[in-house]
């Protein structure tokens, strides 16, 4: 074992210490990956993957109490080059077929039947990506994706995110994170607790691939099988809500709840419960699509928005939750 390997370890918050938890190591194509199950091993279990400069540790704190307290198991790891995962310093180490592999790998790894696929960003693009090339899943959470097909090279915030570092590198984008206080509290506290974890060259890696990166395409998620679950928010230009609108639109059975930034605020597990009733809604025997609570009025219309692409060249936050 290296020493990098010695020094990571998988980091999750202290209010779940008293939850059962079983930690492994998922042996993936050039390395590995760490992950965590939370609750019942005989329960349905959700396994989710989190976007660029995230962890485990904020799937965690976000989806465990809410997914706990619907009878559900949760299953979250750290993606490749973050946190206690192995490195992965080369863009093509970020590529969507890798993280898709890697999320089915986790999948497979999992000895419980497997409720939900899905992830955060780049880890909804993961989800869909894994469960059209083979992995089976009941639904699929979507949480924020953030465009469709593939994203124009040099265009739009990951692009202006990977041209800065590219020029300085990681160190100045975390040192202006912990001097901004204008970014939501939640958000950048959340960034300065992954960050630093993170191994430099991977984080600066991942970042870069974002731009021109892939994504789900129109004929994937036209051709998704199980239903799929869409959380959107309306004020982040990394994630725009009309391209979570084209998500839903686009698969054959799909629904669409929205939560504002702002809202969570000291309640992360907003988000986690908004998930759990939007799958819920779903996966109902009667099939009906109802605005689920956290829905702003309209959210649910079926209203039919042009394809999306990442927006403007503005830098937003150079993560995904």
């Amino acid at each position: 074992m290296s020493s990098h390997e010695r020094a990571l370890a998988l980091v999750l918050p202290s209010e779940l210490d008293a939850l059962d938890r079983c930690e492994r190591r998922v042996e993936v194509a050039g390395g590995w990956l760490c992950a965590v199950e939370f609750g019942p091993p005989d329960a349905p279990a959700w396994v989710l993957a989190h976007g660029v400069g995230s962890s485990a540790r904020f799937l965690a704190a976000t989806f465990a109490a809410p997914v706990l307290r619907s009878g559900s198991r949760l299953v979250v790891y750290d993606l490749r080059g973050h946190g206690a995962s192995s490195p992965a310093r080369s863009r093509d180490d970020h590529h969507l077929d890798v993280h898709a592999r890697d999320l089915a790998a986790v999948v497979a790894a999992v000895r419980a039947p497997v409720a939900v696929v899905g992830g955060v960003s780049l880890g909804a693009h993961a989800a869909v990506r894994a469960v059209t090339t083979g992995t089976s899943a009941g639904a699929v959470l979507a949480c924020l994706p953030a465009w469709i097909g593939l994203a124009a090279p040099g265009h739009g915030p990951h692009a202006a995110t990977a041209a800065r570092i590219t020029a300085e590198g990681i160190q100045p984008t975390i040192a202006e994170l912990r001097a901004d206080r204008a970014l939501i509290p939640w958000l950048r506290a959340a960034l300065l607790a992954d960050y630093p974890r993170h191994d430099p060259a991977s984080l600066e890696a991942a970042l870069c691939a974002l731009d021109g990166a892939e994504a789900p395409s129109i004929e994937e998620l036209r051709g998704l099988g199980p239903p799929l679950a869409v959380i959107g928010w309306p004020d982040d230009p990394g994630h725009p809500l009309a391209v979570a609108r084209r998500w839903r639109d686009l698969a054959p059975r799909a629904a669409l709840t929205t939560v504002t930034m702002a809202s969570l605020e000291g309640q992360l597990t907003r988000l986690g419960q908004a998930a759990v009733v939007t799958v819920r809604a779903l996966t109902a025997e009667d099939g009906a699509r109802p605005a689920a609570p956290f829905s702003r009025p309209g959210d649910a219309t079926g209203r039919r928005e042009p394809p999306g692409r990442p927006v403007g060249d503005r830098a937003a936050p150079p993560s995904s939750p």
